[in-house]
């Protein structure tokens, strides 16, 4: 398969505080890519980068072949993105934002959307504002679902989710969709919960890519016993 984002010689700082710093990074299509790193290490930063949320200092992107600027809007109908703290308007419904957000995507699934209703408990009259935070990381799962997304970006969305919820979204919804073709970028500090899904490794480490690689063959070469052990080993 090719490529569905690449990133050359990035850089990000933030006052006098370099973040990442000549940064490079190509995602295969159709694969999960675990992106991880110490609190810090730069994943989100990353991440709001590649979804125009903040301009990069230096650098560039393609998504699809096609170069992005921080001022380019087209390609983002195209990913999928579910941050850590998603942000809703409170007095809101969850039908109402199903409705808003089907004008933002040209191919959302409505039939995917009430399917991710059902499978989170969600229920489309319930008002946002009363929503627990698991609920509404739900609902970002939802929303990010419903558009049929090449590219699933999540930026650690398991923190506020029950065990059951955590457990089927890992194994039932990540493999569906791997199977389906769509790419996804997992990024997480809880390193463990990748183990069982992940097909790439991205370690950021010191506001760089300390490595970036097939997990089952860096596994093997450096003698790694699970993810977390070639985590440290790359990091130490």
């Amino acid at each position: 398969m090719g490529e569905i984002l690449r990133i050359e010689r990035l850089d990000k700082s933030f006052g006098r505080s370099m973040v990442l710093r000549n940064l490079d990074l190509t995602l295969e299509q159709g694969k999960v890519h675990g992106l991880l790193g110490r609190n810090g290490a730069g994943k989100t930063t990353l991440i709001r980068i590649i979804m125009g949320i903040i301009p990069r200092d230096e650098g560039s992107l393609w998504f699809n072949g096609h170069a992005i600027t921080y001022r380019d809007t087209a390609y983002k109908n195209d990913i999928g993105y579910v941050p850590e703290d998603p942000f809703f308007y409170d007095e809101m419904t969850i039908g109402d934002l199903l409705k808003l957000n089907s004008s933002f995507y040209s191919r959302w699934d409505a039939r995917k959307a009430e399917e991710c209703l059902d499978r989170f408990a969600l229920g489309r009259k319930s008002r946002i504002g009363n929503c627990s935070r698991g609920m509404k990381l739900k609902l970002g799962l939802a929303v990010a679902l419903a558009s049929n997304p090449e590219l699933l970006i999540l930026d650690d969305p398991t923190s506020g989710l029950d065990i059951p919820t955590r457990r089927d979204f890992l194994r039932d919804l990540i493999g569906r969709l791997a199977e389906e073709g769509t790419t996804i970028l997992f990024s997480t500090h809880l390193v463990h919960e990748l183990e069982r899904i992940v097909e790439s490794v991205h370690i950021l480490h010191g506001g760089r890519l300390a490595f970036s690689g097939d997990y089952g063959e860096a596994k093997r070469a450096r003698g790694a016993a699970d993810l977390e052990d070639l985590f440290l080993r790359v990091v130490a």
